[in-house]
């Protein structure tokens, strides 16, 4: 869909996706079976606009438009789920501390994020509170010039890994009164909390955490944004979030159609190519397709922030529908691949796991029906 692109967008794309291929690809594999990242690239990305190209040029970002963010996130996508998963989450990190942050903040948390030298997580989900944001039940308890943070948090990407973190906890007075949900930022080698790591199927270059904090105190200076605003800031970064999400889908798609193709040209039974049987071409056709229609709802939902729309209806319907259909088309191509599919050494094997992680972070499928549903009809099925 490169005509949908203006020639800024398109030697991004093309500047990236060469850089991936050729500096990350190869790593991959090794990374993914030894459950390991390489942070050290990170820097390096942001030269393209990763994580930097959300904040603006006064705050020493990159200022890139959303398209440009698509473009990343669906490059990120289509070379690694666990790529896509950690500047996903460094994003929506830098983007709330350039909405919230204090001068002094931005200097100890912002300045060195941008410079890939800190890292970040962001920690909203709990047990009883994940699509129920409002549910948290973490709280901060004001004691003089500290908070005391009491509670657990439920997987939070790269939390054993980053040295500092977004939290989302219901402050709370010296008399007990409760002044609403605030984000702090808590730091690993100043306030003292659990981090347990919790083994999982997708994206497996990334760990996935649970968080404990029993009294962990937290500097009243690192509270973020105001007091009781945490909600606030939060959804500004997810809907952000929801729309990486569908564009690292988007990616994870078009590498399942590469892939397919590829097999079913060199791959050959009854005595010729498999790409000549008609039910094989009925599966790759089917995961183009998805793939394209999936490119363009993300388009639109980026075009759309790009315009100065809230976008919260197209970047809903992106997520739902990108991620859906990524893993349509990572079952096809997996059944393209027969045998071969099941195997770790194929790529379609990781894909075919990472696909199924779409549809959950940032809002479940089942969610974003009924943000679109209650945009639709005018009647919420929540509260």
């Amino acid at each position: 869909m490169s005509q949908l692109l203006d020639p800024d967008e398109r030697a991004l794309q093309t500047a990236v996706r060469d850089y991936l291929t050729a500096k990350v690809a190869p790593l991959v594999a090794t990374h993914e079976r030894e459950r390991t990242f390489p942070w050290e690239l990170l820097p390096q990305l942001y030269e393209f606009g990763y994580v930097r190209g959300v904040v603006s040029a006064e705050l020493g970002g990159d200022a890139q438009s959303t398209m440009m963010q698509a473009i990343l996130m669906e490059e990120a996508g289509r070379c690694w789920g666990s790529l896509r998963t950690t500047v996903n989450v460094q994003t929506m990190v830098a983007r709330v501390l350039a909405a919230a942050a204090t001068d002094e903040q931005r200097a100890r948390f912002l300045d060195p994020l941008l410079a890939g030298e800190r890292f970040g997580f962001f920690a909203l989900t709990e047990a009883e509170a994940g699509s129920d944001a409002a549910a948290l039940r973490t709280t901060a308890r004001a004691t003089g010039d500290e908070y005391a943070l009491n509670g657990s948090k439920l997987y939070i990407t790269n939390a054993m890994r980053a040295d500092f973190g977004i939290v989302l906890a219901r402050a709370v007075d010296a008399d007990g009164t409760d002044l609403g949900v605030t984000a702090f930022l808590v730091e690993r080698d100043v306030s003292s909390f659990g981090v347990f790591d919790i083994p999982h199927m997708p994206v497996r270059s990334t760990t996935s955490c649970e968080l404990t904090f029993d009294g962990t105190r937290v500097p009243a200076a690192n509270v973020l944004g105001p007091v009781g605003g945490g909600l606030s800031l939060a959804m500004n970064a997810v809907n952000m979030g929801r729309l990486n999400m569908a564009m690292g889908a988007v990616g994870l798609s078009q590498a399942c159609l590469e892939a397919s193709i590829a097999f079913c040209r060199s791959r050959q039974q009854f005595g010729k190519s498999i790409g000549g049987f008609q039910l094989v071409q009925q599966m790759v056709v089917d995961i183009a397709t998805l793939t394209e229609t999936s490119r363009l709802l993300g388009y639109q939902a980026a075009r759309v922030l790009d315009a100065g729309e809230p976008g919260r209806y197209e970047c809903s319907m992106a997520k739902y529908y990108c991620g859906e259909s990524a893993g349509r088309a990572a079952t096809l191509a997996l059944q393209v691949h027969g045998g071969a599919g099941l195997m770790e050494e194929s790529p379609v094997e990781r894909y075919f796991r990472d696909a199924r992680e779409a549809t959950i972070p940032e809002g479940t499928s089942q969610i974003q029906v009924l943000h679109l549903g209650k945009a639709l009809l005018g009647v919420s099925a929540l509260r």
